[in-house]
């Protein structure tokens, strides 16, 4: 069932949470042992904890330590100069966490910005300004592509025939991060974040209980549109209407 060789043939039925209660694939990574369900944290968590693993980044504005990020954002006409350090959370991947690597995502993707949009202006003063290659769509191919999305990681799978699309996958977050239990048992990293969670947040302020399960789900950031299915049954039909104030109506 690679991406390649799969299709999504929705098939509605009544909602049986005993059986198929979902449309959202149930992707997972095979390392040979287990298949995993491969927690993205929510993007942000993630793509900081590698980064500041690997120790490779330092372009002015964005240092990795090893142990943490480094962000430094120069002075604007507001506010400034501004110095943040994201480091290695002790307690590893939970609802706060992702929550706190998303806010200092946006400042790391600000510095980030500010450094390509530099890079940017050398290359079109120095006169180099070609975006593209030309290619020629071959008759028999298949291909993947992998890159990260806010989320976490989106892949494409493709394969050609003819010289024309016979299949197509898009594999983005949140499919992976909603997708329910697969046929070896392994929960979704939803599931199992909130596994064991209070249904309810009972706290005051003295007694800190717990984060109640919707605060767990949402520190994912879900794009639940990534996992819907439109269905129309026989003989209905789209039509957009040419008025300009006219919405689109289902017949």
């Amino acid at each position: 069932r690679h991406p390649w060789n799969q299709h999504t043939n929705p098939s509605p039925q009544k909602r049986d949470l005993e059986d198929k209660y979902s449309w959202v694939m149930s992707p997972r990574w095979f390392d040979g042992k287990d298949h995993l369900a491969l927690d993205t944290g929510g993007g942000p968590l993630a793509r900081l904890w590698s980064t500041a693993l690997a120790g490779l980044v330092d372009i002015g504005y964005v240092k990795s330590t090893g142990h943490s990020v480094q962000i430094n954002l120069p002075k604007t006409a507001l506010q400034g100069p501004v110095e943040l350090e994201w480091t290695i959370p002790a307690f590893g991947s939970n609802t706060i966490e992702r929550n706190r690597a998303r806010t200092y995502f946006q400042a790391y993707a600000a510095a980030c910005a500010l450094h390509f949009a530099e890079k940017a202006l050398e290359e079109i003063r120095a006169g180099r300004t070609k975006t593209w290659e030309s290619f020629e769509v071959p008759d028999e191919s298949i291909g993947c592509g992998f890159t990260e999305a806010v989320r976490g990681v989106l892949s494409h799978h493709m394969v050609i025939r003819d010289g024309k699309i016979a299949n197509y996958h898009p594999y983005p977050p949140t499919p992976w991060n909603a997708s329910p239990r697969d046929s070896f048992g392994t929960p979704g990293p939803y599931e199992d974040a909130v596994q064991g969670q209070p249904i309810f947040e009972e706290n005051d302020r003295e007694h800190f209980k717990g984060i109640d399960i919707m605060r767990t789900v949402r520190s994912f950031d879900p794009c639940l549109p990534c996992g819907v299915h439109m269905y129309l049954g026989g003989g209905k039909s789209l039509d957009l209407l040419h008025s300009p104030t006219q919405a689109l109506t289902a017949e």
